[in-house]
């Protein structure tokens, strides 16, 4: 296996604070903890609920993927409890065969058969790494040795069904994204069929008529110009394609995974760091982000999947441009997802089809929204990957995965790697750990939403280690200063490192990170720093035009603004700016129109 640049905090060692500690939490207590939600989510596979073709079967294993990820952001003892129970519960539903499908057996193999599998594996792989039980550990083990052989008996080259056989959506995305637990088994049991089949799908491309990965090397076509463009669906086969270069170290399969992801940002990718404009495909949203439309568009299931991406990427290379996007669709579209305003979502529609007939299905409030808008609309319009279950519950997709991208943004933050520790995103948090036999402490306290810079405390016990500082590609000016005394500095690849003996020291920092006026097609929003700035009804008409005014008035990109107290409602940022005679007040998007449901919902980032 390929040696990672950098490693990301055990489960005793990291706390998040701050904003995104605090949206952790609330998965904890407003998902993770409800064991009933777990038990349900086991009785679709217990009962085989998915005679539709439908992906009731992806949903525990999203949950406990991020479950696990939750836990090892927060190491909170009673999540873990909670972990175990659903772990052994699931156990409980294998088949003699092995099988482990929400599918009845004559319908196996079809729809969202393998997708939902790929999840089963996925939640039990994740488990293992935060596991405190050998025994447990083993079960764990035979279960993903038996899901996996009951698929190798019926699914592959000269078996009865090839593995496009198995989809008929997408050109089979869905069913090759299973990659990335067959490679992660690989990586466990070092049992050779494992990575035979892996190596079996990267050969045939991901895709039933085009060879994505041969498309993503000679980089001819962008993403939205292949022939399927689901989004989601196609990050995640290259989730599995990183792992698979992880293990043979051929080359150009981490060319190709870092050519779709530079691909992607520079086409697909908004200026919340969202992708799809056209509902969930890629569409060169880049530049139809500023298109008024009256359907909904940039799915959260692809910001955390693309998230998740970038930080597996970061931490085999260590390059900052994917620590820059694990900060921009964090700060932005997933947390302005995140339900905390504990809306109960009885506007957002619950869609199931009989027939040609469109059903509204009443339903739980859940903890993600799907969906985010950049002109003026408004949040909590549609639930996504809308699934009924059973004693009148439902579930979606992106209330499912929510929990692993606010995991993935705390974690992230520090991360260690062979000669120290590298700091990644500014944010408050805490890291303990040991080091050369001694427990250091590094502390950095720092809001992304409020005044530019950071504090990093630092208890060093006089080991001597590198610390390398992010700099931010936004930031105009970047000041280090250790106990008063400031440092000159060289950047190098988007990171100050330092070496030195570290005692009880201090380290400041200070950016400039000036707010910014973004035009384009005629249309102008505002970022400040990595935090995007939008309109909220909540301050009155939004309709007002600004993009003439601004641009005549103000040289270049910087604007004036300031700060001003919001009593209407909870935000993290808050400013005015002054065109003519107008006067337009701002709110950071991850606090934007989290009333939906209200009607005074509105929002746009996008304005004319």
């Amino acid at each position: 296996m390929k040696n990672l640049a950098f490693k990301l905090p055990e489960a005793e060692e990291i706390k998040t604070r701050g904003y995104a500690g605090s949206l952790i939490n609330y998965t904890i207590g407003n998902q993770y903890d409800d064991e009933s939600t777990w038990k349900l989510l086991v009785d679709q596979f217990q009962f085989c609920y998915d005679i539709d073709n439908g992906w009731r079967g992806e949903f525990w294993g999203k949950m406990m993927r991020g479950a696990c990820l939750t836990f090892r952001a927060t190491n909170n003892a009673r999540l873990y409890n909670e972990i175990v129970k659903t772990i052994k519960d699931m156990l409980s539903v294998k088949e003699k065969s092995g099988r482990i499908s929400s599918y009845p057996i004559d319908k196996e193999f079809l729809g969202w058969d393998m997708w939902s599998r790929k999840y089963v594996m996925l939640g039990f792989i994740y488990f293992l790494d935060i596991c405190k039980s050998d025994r447990l550990k083993e079960e764990v083990i035979t279960a993903l040795k038996g899901c996996a052989d009951y698929i190798l008996a019926h699914v592959g080259e000269g078996k009865e069904k090839g593995i496009f056989d198995t989809s008929q959506i997408y050109g089979g995305l869905n069913s090759c994204s299973i990659l990335e637990p067959f490679v992660r088994l690989y990586e466990i049991t070092g049992e050779k069929r494992y990575i035979d089949f892996s190596k079996y799908i990267v050969e045939l491309g991901f895709c039933s008529d085009m060879n994505i990965i041969e498309l993503c090397l000679n980089k001819k076509l962008y993403p939205y110009q292949y022939t399927h463009t689901k989004a989601y669906e196609m990050i995640s086969c290259f989730e599995g394609l990183l792992e698979y270069y992880k293990v043979t170290g051929e080359k150009k399969y981490l060319a190709a995974v870092e050519n779709f992801v530079d691909m992607v940002v520079k086409t697909d990718y908004t200026i919340i760091g969202c992708s799809g404009c056209t509902h969930e495909l890629f569409d060169n949203s880049t530049e139809k982000q500023t298109e008024e439309t009256d359907g909904v568009m940039q799915e959260t299931c692809v910001t955390v999947t693309f998230m998740k991406l970038a930080a597996k990427l970061f931490l085999l290379t260590g390059k900052a441009k994917y620590a820059e996007i694990i900060e921009c669709s964090g700060l932005n579209a997933l947390f302005g997802a995140v339900n905390d305003e504990n809306q109960t979502m009885k506007k957002t529609e619950g869609r199931k089809w009989i027939g040609d007939n469109l059903i509204l299905v009443e339903h739980e409030p859940f903890p993600f929204d799907s969906y985010s808008p950049l002109t003026k609309g408004k949040r909590g319009r549609r639930v996504a990957g809308f699934r009924e279950l059973q004693n009148g519950r439902s579930y979606g997709c992106c209330a499912a995965i929510g929990g692993a991208g606010t995991a993935i943004f705390g974690l992230s933050a520090i991360t260690k790697r062979n000669n120290g520790f590298s700091v990644n995103l500014y944010t408050d948090f805490e890291l303990k750990t040991e080091y050369k036999g001694d427990k250091i402490l590094i502390k950095t306290s720092a809001n992304p939403y409020g005044k530019s810079g950071a504090k990093i405390n630092i208890d060093g016990k006089g080991k001597m280690f590198k610390l390398a500082l992010r700099v931010p590609s936004y930031a105009k000016v970047f000041d280090i200063a250790i106990n008063g005394e400031k440092l000159q500095h060289k950047s190098v690849n988007g990171y100050v490192s330092i070496e030195r003996v570290w005692q009880n020291d201090v380290i400041l920092l200070f950016w400039k990170a000036p707010l910014k006026a973004i035009y384009k097609n005629g249309k102008i929003a505002f970022k400040k720093g990595a935090v995007v700035l939008a309109r909220d009804e909540r301050f009155g008409d939004i309709g007002i035009s600004v993009y003439k005014d601004v641009k005549k008035n103000f040289k270049g990109s910087e604007i004036p603004y300031k700060m001003f107290k919001n009593d209407l409602f909870k935000c993290n940022l808050s400013l005015k700016v002054t065109v003519g005679k107008n006067e337009i007040a701002l709110v950071d998007y991850s606090s934007a129109g989290k009333n939906y449901d209200d009607e005074n919902c509105n929002i746009a980032v996008w304005q004319k």
